[in-house]
């Protein structure tokens, strides 16, 4: 273990993933009458996965870097759930374990070797690289591509549903002295 501290890692990861549990709530109080299935298969082009899988790999990728914190060492690969029931459930689990993890400590091991088994190739990072190019972009791509989804079925999100995680931050602006 290195003497990187995880948990501000864990925090931000935690938020994103509320963020998305969010947006999934409103996409539900907008997607009344209609087959919630359905908005889980929808996805941005035929050769992209569903928003359900990129529910699945937004938590996939929480679940990742907790467990290279504990020192298990996970496939890199995401198990794609049946429909939005499971979606949600493999989302609400990854948040609750992040939740859980972050009143731990955890340091951040020194590499990692992350296996990617579909193109027969691997790549070895240092720990922080490891969170900073690999796990936040991967997460923020899967994130970003679900809220994608959900716009491209003409559910009304905007900038906001997205940057929720800042909204207790926001104020006026203090008038200039005079």
């Amino acid at each position: 273990m290195s003497d990187i501290d995880a948990a501000p890692a864990l925090k931000l990861i935690a938020s994103r993933l509320k963020t998305l549990s969010a947006m999934l709530d409103k996409a539900e109080g907008l997607w009344v009458g209609r087959d919630l299935d359905a908005l889980a298969a929808a996805r941005v082009a035929p050769d992209m996965h569903p928003l359900a899988w990129q529910i699945a790999a937004t938590a996939t990728q929480s679940e990742l870097f907790l467990g290279w914190c504990r020192g298990e060492d996970r496939p890199n690969s995401v198990t794609a759930p049946s429909g939005w029931g499971e979606a949600r459930a493999l989302l609400a689990k990854a948040l609750a374990d992040v939740e859980a993890a972050g009143t731990a400590q955890h340091g951040m091991p020194e590499k990692r070797h992350i296996r990617l088994e579909a193109i027969g190739m691997c790549l070895d990072l240092p720990g922080q690289r490891y969170l900073d190019d690999w796990i936040l972009p991967n997460l923020y791509f899967h994130l970003i591509t679900a809220y994608a989804i959900l716009r491209m079925q003409g559910l009304e999100f905007g900038k906001a549903d997205f940057m929720a995680h800042v909204a207790g931050d926001i104020r006026p602006i203090a008038p200039l002295p005079a």
